[in-house]
Order: structure tokens, then sequence, then C-alpha cells
């Protein structure tokens, strides 16, 4: 254990002699890190309530925009329950659509962060 420290101890001077200085890994993790976020957008995953979209916010959108729709011009009762039923399911098609393509969008941007914060510890900055 003492030879390895000793190894340690001369090899920092004989590093500066060269020209060499030696840079602490952390100092350039962060470095890669504040890059490749400003490079790419991600600054995390965020959780999925936080996402737009959703099929029980598109179904609630839905149903309430073709209530609401039906009350002015529908005049059967019938009719307008099934337009609400209709709205609340294609609303609930499109918020689930909706939160798909957030999640896409979220993958990409992490996908393109490790691909830079790599790129940057490689050395090919």
């Amino acid at each position: 254990m003492k030879r390895y420290r000793y190894l340690g101890i001369a090899l920092v001077p004989a590093l500066m002699l060269t020209g060499i200085q030696p840079v602490a890994a952390q100092d350039r993790y962060r470095y890669c890190q504040q890059r490749a976020s400003e490079f790419s957008g991600y600054n995390g995953r965020v959780p999925d309530r936080y996402l737009p979209g959703g099929a029980l916010e598109g179904a609630a959108k839905g149903a309430v925009t073709s209530g609401i729709g039906g009350l002015i011009f529908e005049k059967n009762k019938k009719k307008r329950k099934r337009n609400v039923r209709r709205g609340a399911a294609i609303g609930a098609l499109v918020g689930a659509i909706k939160r798909g393509n957030a999640k896409k969008k979220q993958n990409r941007a992490a996908r393109n962060y490790r691909l830079e914060l790599d790129a940057c510890m490689r050395g090919g900055y």
C-alpha cells in the first residue's frame, strides 16, 4: 500500500515537468454534464403526471367539449349522451397520443444527453 502512495507522489512532479497538468476527473465530469445538458436540453426525467396529455385528462376534456356542444346543438337527450361518450373516447385517444409523443421527446433528449456526455468524457470535445 505504501509503495503506491510513493508512486503517486513521484508521478505528480514528473507530470508537471513534462507540462501535463493532472486534471480532477470530477471537474471534467461536471463540465461534460453541463455541456451535454445545454446541447440536449435534458435535465433529468420528468414524472409522468407532469407530462402533457394522458388518456384520463383527454377523456375528461373530450367529454366536456362534446357535452357542451350537445347542449347547444342537440335536442335529443339520448343523442347528447352518446355524443358525450364518443367525445370521451376520442379525447382519451388524443390524450394518449400526446402523452406518447411527450415520452418520445423526453427519451430522445435523454439519448442525446448520454451520447454527448460519453463523447465529451472520451475527450472528443
